[in-house]
C-alpha cells in the first residue's frame, strides 16, 4: 500500500521550473516513487497538490513562502530517500547559482548592484508576481513576466503602467522570449538578424525562429506576450506596444507577429497599427485563413508558422512581400512514407494519434489535419478550434485524436512534457497497441529551459514500439537549430535510426501524418 510523506523548507523561494525539475530528477533516480511533487505552498498550487492526493496535514499549513515536497511511494524507505534526494539536489542547485551568478535579496539590491539593467525577468509565485511587476516598472524596467496566476486585474493595471512609460511587460505566464539575441526562459539559440517577432505563444515564436535560422536568415528580438493579451478585455497592449518598439529599432527590416485569433476589437486595433507601420509585417494568427489583413507592399497574412518562416525569406531574399507556401521540402521522402503505409496498414488503422508538448504545435496540426480530413467534425483534442470536437476523456483517444500534453490536465503537480515525458511516453505505449492507430505523431522542443535530451527520454518506448509486430509509422518534428544545447543534428539522427519519420517542420508533419491516416497520396484542402 503506498504512504505520502510530506517536508516543508520554510522560507525559501525557488522557481517553478527548478522545482518540477527536481521532481522529474526524484522520480527516476529512486525505486518505488508513485509521484513527487515539490512547488511552493501558494494558495493556488495547493488545490492542485490535493487534486493528485498529496495535499497533507502539513502540506496544508504551508504559506507562499514555503517549498513543499509531496511524495507517494510504495515504502518509507522510498519515501524518505525521495525528500533526501530533493534536499540535495536543491542544494546543489543553490550552490551551482553562488558559484557563478550574483545573488541580490530584491529588485532594488539588484538595480543597486547593476545599475545599467533595463530588463527584469519574474518567476515568484502569482501572489507577488504584480508587486515585484510594479516595481520593477517603477524602476524603468522592461518586464518578463515569467509567473502565471497573476489576476486578469492585475495584468491590465500592470501593462498600461509600462505603456505609459514607454516599457514592455510582457507576460503574464511569458514562458519565451529574446532581447537582442539574448534568449529568456524557453528559447533556442539562433542567428541574429533583421527580423523581429512578436507573439503570444511560446513554442510558436520558438518555431518561426529556429525555421527562420534554418532558412538562413536571422532574428534579433523575440517578444512575447502572453496569451491574455489578445483578449478584448487587455486589448493587446503588449502587442501594439512591441509593434512600436520594433518599428523604432534600425535594426529591424521585416515585423512577424504570432499568435491564436485575437479577439474582435482587438485584431481591429492591430490591424489598425500594421496599417501605421512603415515596416512589412507578416501576420500568423493561427486558426484564422489569411487574407484579413493584406495591404501591397505593407502586410501579408499567412496560415501557418512554416508559411511565416517561408514568407520572411522571400522578403529578405528578393524584397517581395508575398505569402509563400509549400508542401513538402522533401517530396522523394513523403512519396515513399506513403507507399510503404498503403502497402502495410491494417484496414482497421485509420486514425492519427497527436501527443504533442507544445500547445501551440497541437493548435497548429489541429488545423492542418482538420483542413485535410475533409469530413467535419471528425478531429478530436483537448483544446478548442472551430471544426473539432472537445475530447471527453484525454487519457482515452477517440478516431483522429490530437492532444496537448502540457495543458493543465496533464501537469497538475507533475512538470510539463517539455522538462519531463513521462507523462507522455505512458500514452505512446498505450497508442501502439490500440489496433485503430493509424499513425503517430509527435513534436520534440529544443533550446535552453527544455529536457536535456528529449529523444533519449523516449528512446525505451521506441524500442518497445519496434517490438510490437506492428507496423505503424510514427511522424515526428524536432524544433531546434544546430546551437542548442541539445544536439539537434544528433537528435534527428537518432529518431531516424528507430525508424522515426522526421519532418522539418510541424506543418509538414502533420501533413503526412493526415495523409497517412487518410491512405491518400497527395493534398486535398477544403
Amino acid at each position: 500500500m503506498a504512504i505520502v510523506r510530506t517536508h516543508l523548507i520554510h522560507q525559501e523561494y525557488r522557481d517553478s521550473v527548478q522545482l518540477m525539475r527536481a521532481a522529474s530528477s526524484v522520480s527516476k533516480e529512486i525505486d518505488g516513487v508513485k509521484i513527487a511533487s515539490v512547488m511552493m505552498g501558494t494558495t493556488k498550487n495547493k488545490p492542485l497538490l490535493e487534486e493528485v492526493g498529496l495535499l497533507t496535514p502539513e502540506a496544508n499549513i504551508a504559506d507562499a513562502n514555503d517549498i513543499i515536497i509531496s511524495i507517494r511511494a510504495d515504502s518509507e524507505t522510498s519515501a524518505e530517500a525521495a525528500i533526501g534526494f530533493i534536499l540535495d539536489y536543491l542544494s546543489q542547485s543553490v550552490q551551482s547559482s553562488h558559484d557563478s551568478t550574483l545573488l541580490y535579496r530584491s529588485i532594488r539590491g539588484a538595480l543597486a548592484g547593476l545599475p545599467g539593467a533595463n530588463l527584469a525577468v519574474i518567476s515568484v509565485p502569482g501572489e507577488y508576481a504584480a508587486r515585484d511587476s510594479h516595481i520593477a516598472l517603477m524602476n524603468d524596467l522592461n518586464v518578463l513576466l515569467f509567473s502565471d496566476n497573476v489576476s486578469l486585474e492585475d495584468e491590465i493595471r500592470l501593462k498600461k503602467e509600462a505603456h505609459s512609460k514607454g516599457l514592455l511587460l510582457m507576460g503574464p505566464d511569458c514562458g519565451t522570449a529574446m532581447i537582442k539575441n539574448v534568449g529568456l526562459g524557453f528559447c533556442n539559440i539562433v542567428n541574429p538578424g533583421s527580423i523581429g517577432i512578436i507573439a503570444a505563444s511560446g513554442t510558436g515564436t520558438q518555431e518561426v525562429m529556429t525555421l527562420c535560422h534554418h532558412l538562413n536568415l536571422g532574428v534579433t528580438h523575440a517578444i512575447g506576450t502572453g496569451s491574455r493579451d489578445v483578449t478584448d478585455a487587455v486589448g493587446g497592449i503588449t502587442m501594439i506596444d512591441g509593434l512600436r518598439a520594433l518599428e523604432r529599432d534600425t535594426s529591424i527590416k521585416l515585423i512577424i507577429l504570432v499568435s491564436k485569433p485575437p479577439e474582435a476589437n482587438t485584431i481591429s486595433k492591430i490591424v489598425r497599427e500594421i496599417r501605421n507601420c512603415s515596416k512589412p509585417v507578416i501576420i500568423n494568427f493561427l486558426g484564422k485563413h489569411h487574407g484579413y489583413c493584406d495591404f501591397p507592399n505593407k502586410s501579408v497574412t499567412v496560415d501557418t508558422l512554416e508559411d511565416a518562416a517561408y514568407t520572411a525569406a522571400t522578403f529578405i531574399q528578393s524584397g517581395k512581400l508575398t505569402r509563400t507556401t509549400i508542401q513538402f521540402d522533401d517530396e522523394v521522402k513523403v512519396a515513399k512514407s506513403l507507399r510503404e503505409a498503403k502497402q502495410r496498414l491494417h484496414p482497421d488503422q485509420k486514425f492519427i494519434r497527436g501527443l504533442f508538448a507544445g500547445g501551440t504545435f497541437t493548435f497548429e496540426a489541429a488545423q492542418i489535419i482538420r483542413d485535410l480530413l475533409l469530413t467535419k467534425d471528425s478531429l478530436y483534442t483537448n483544446i478548442h478550434l472551430d471544426g473539432t470536437r472537445i475530447i471527453k476523456n484525454v487519457k482515452t483517444s477517440q478516431g483522429n485524436t490530437l492532444i496537448d500534453m502540457g495543458a493543465d490536465e496533464f501537469t497538475l503537480g507533475k512538470p510539463h512534457p517539455m522538462i519531463d515525458q513521462t507523462e507522455r511516453t505512458q500514452r505512446f505505449l498505450k497508442e501502439i497497441n490500440d489496433p485503430e492507430t493509424a499513425v503517430i505523431l509527435l513534436d520534440f522542443v529544443l533550446g535552453y529551459g527544455s529536457h536535456p535530451d528529449p529523444v533519449l527520454d523516449m528512446e525505451d518506448a521506441f524500442l518497445q514500439w519496434k517490438k510490437n509486430n506492428r507496423f505503424i509509422p510514427i511522424v515526428a518534428h524536432v524544433c531546434g537549430t544546430p546551437l542548442d544545447p541539445q544536439d539537434y543534428n544528433n537528435s534527428l539522427n537518432r529518431l531516424a535510426s528507430h525508424g522515426v519519420i522526421t519532418m522539418p517542420t510541424n506543418a509538414q508533419a502533420a501533413k503526412l501524418a493526415a495523409l497517412i491516416a487518410s491512405k491518400k497520396d497527395k493534398i486535398e484542402m477544403k
